[in-house]
């Protein structure tokens, strides 16, 4: 079973991958480096080559290269706001399309509104803020604003030059409660499947692993946590 390729491909048309005996398949999209597959059926998606099964760059990609109703599960921990608001439509009908029935994605997010609310009220100590702040710094040798700490919420430069080329974004999307379960409304999955979730709380126990890592997935204090069920 060949997964990983030397390049990023651009996936204009499907080629499904081919598994053998796999009759449990499950996604971890972007997992990062302190991630430890929880048993053999998980799979990693990333545009990494040194971190993923699967490489797909979800900015380029047109599809997801598995089956149709082949996937149990997917779990995304503040991978999607990296995806461009031009693909995520796409992205996320993609994934309802390899979920089985009853098959179910996780989704932890930026929570937008937690930031912007933070900012209205001129909130300097949020924790977000200052660790942005600190950043900042010492990466840009910039001051930031507290609108500028906010923003990164919604725009902020990417870390990966070397995969995504010096003037790339890493985040590029945001979203509240509503309008993530617009999204996956419109990807597919009904309204009264879509849930919001809190850290480590879950209507399956695939997601076991969740806060047994270093993470963003375990900050809850500005994560916003989605479950659909297919």
């Amino acid at each position: 079973m060949h997964l990983k390729s030397n390049s990023i491909p651009n996936l204009n048309r499907r080629t499904d991958i081919q598994f053998e005996n796999a009759e449990i398949i499950k996604l971890n999209l972007g997992p990062g480096p302190n991630w430890k597959k929880p048993d053999k059926h998980w799979l990693s998606v990333d545009v990494d080559p040194g971190l993923g099964d699967i490489i797909v760059n979800f900015q380029d990609c047109e599809t997801i290269p598995l089956k149709t109703n082949s996937v149990d599960c997917i779990y995304g921990s503040h991978v999607f706001e990296h995806m461009s608001i031009f693909k995520t439509p796409l992205i996320f009908k993609e994934l309802y399309r390899v979920l089985k029935k009853d098959g179910i994605i996780r989704l932890i997010l930026p929570d937008a509104e937690k930031s912007i609310m933070e900012y209205i009220n001129r909130n300097e100590e949020f924790e977000l803020f200052k660790r942005r702040r600190e950043r900042a710094k010492k990466v840009y040798k910039k001051d930031y604003t507290i609108f500028e700490c906010m923003r990164e919420d919604f725009l902020s430069p990417s870390g990966q030059i070397g995969l995504l080329g010096a003037n790339s974004l890493a985040h590029q999307n945001a979203w509240d409660f509503e309008t993530i379960q617009s999204d996956l409304i419109l990807a597919g999955f009904k309204i009264d499947n879509i849930y919001k979730m809190d850290f480590q709380k879950s209507n399956r126990d695939d997601f076991l692993f969740e806060g047994t890592y270093p993470s963003e997935a375990n900050e809850d204090y500005r994560s916003l946590y989605i479950e659909a069920i297919k």
